[in-house]
């Protein structure tokens, strides 16, 4: 009896320190940061959404305009799961309807601190081809801009972005501090230039290097063929990466071997649409890089037939009907990251 009495007292005494412990979430350990990178539906766009642990946040491109504002409203939700309140900074890489076709509507919807994009002006005058860089105008002539040169860093707290093209100037010099740049890139022994593309607004583009303690993510956003050969031969200045982001929706416009395959990427994330990039000539190339291991798309394209589009998990929009989902990634400063289909909820991790 004594000894029954004792254990309940002792019970009640660590009961509630035992529930603390046992409701209390799971606890980094000292010191982890983390990045989280949203891939957004945008149907052959582009908007992805850095959010390091820091807080700050970078938009890279905004998606296209109009269709009741549902690309703005994927956008906001991603925003809103990132649990930040606020763009400190959004790139608008080139002034084509397929990038900067939500600024507008994403800055009349919460604050945005800085724009970043290549100049007040647009090389495409064509009505059809002018009408969202015209509303993006009317708020950039308010707002805090910055024209970057090749070379420059965007100042964010926890994540370091270089610029490497910005206004048809491309960088010169090897990135620092990054593996395999300034190195001797042997695919370009075979390179084959392109006619000049004819949207010359691509030739414009801002184009970056994200880097997060070990881990590297290139995303040239429009740039043309024969512009990242400039960049990567003879001697590759960018160096190699965990992730490329392909470049034109993976399109047979970019993306040369001699700029995937020097980057050597295990990873690439195509922002194409149901029928828009995902072509067969980028499928090979990017599956012919040394070292590669996953495609992962954000629609199915049906330009191709199954087998030149990846396993269903690997694609976060199947279909024109049921779509709108992106792909989250989530990266560790020691260069370990896990990609995660938002469809339905599968998840890969990369060590």
């Amino acid at each position: 009896m004594r000894g029954t009495s004792l254990f309940l007292v002792t019970v009640v005494l660590f009961l509630p320190i035992l529930l603390l412990h046992a409701q209390a979430p799971p606890q980094k350990p000292a010191g982890q940061k983390s990045l989280d990178i949203y891939f957004i539906d945008t149907e052959g766009g582009q908007a992805t959404l850095f959010v390091p642990s820091s807080g700050e946040t970078l938009l890279m491109d905004t998606g296209s305009g109009g269709d009741g504002n549902k690309q703005a409203d994927r956008i906001s939700a991603a925003i809103k799961e990132a649990g930040v309140q606020q763009l400190d900074y959004v790139i608008v890489s080139h002034y084509h309807a397929d990038h900067v076709g939500n600024a507008a509507e994403l800055a009349n919807r919460l604050p945005i601190r800085h724009f970043i994009d290549h100049g007040p002006y647009t090389v495409e005058l064509q009505p059809s081809r002018s009408t969202a860089f015209v509303s993006y105008l009317q708020v950039r002539q308010k707002a805090h801009v910055s024209v970057p040169k090749p070379g420059e860093e965007i100042p964010i707290v926890g994540l370091d972005v270089e610029v490497v093209s910005s206004a048809g100037e491309l960088l010169k010099t090897p990135l620092p501090g990054v593996p395999g740049s300034g190195a001797l890139n042997p695919a370009c022994r075979e390179f084959t230039p392109k006619d000049q593309d004819p949207t010359p607004e691509n030739y414009e583009s801002v184009g970056i290097v994200v880097r997060f303690g070990k881990f590297r993510l290139l995303d040239l956003a429009d740039l043309t063929w024969n512009q990242e050969n400039e960049l990567v031969c003879p001697n590759n200045l960018l160096g190699t990466f965990d992730v490329y982001h392909t470049t034109r929706h993976g399109t047979e416009w970019s993306g040369s071997p001699e700029l995937v395959h020097g980057a050597r990427a295990r990873v690439a994330v195509m922002n194409n649409g149901p029928k828009k990039g995902g072509t067969p000539e980028a499928w090979t190339i990017i599956h012919s890089t040394p070292g590669f291991q996953d495609l992962w798309q954000l629609h199915y394209s049906e330009l191709v037939d199954k087998d030149h589009n990846p396993p269903d998990d690997f694609i976060a929009n199947l279909n024109e009907t049921d779509h709108g989902y992106a792909l989250k990634m989530s990266v560790r400063s020691d260069g370990r990251f896990a990609i995660k289909n938002e469809r339905n909820g599968f998840t890969k991790e990369y060590h």
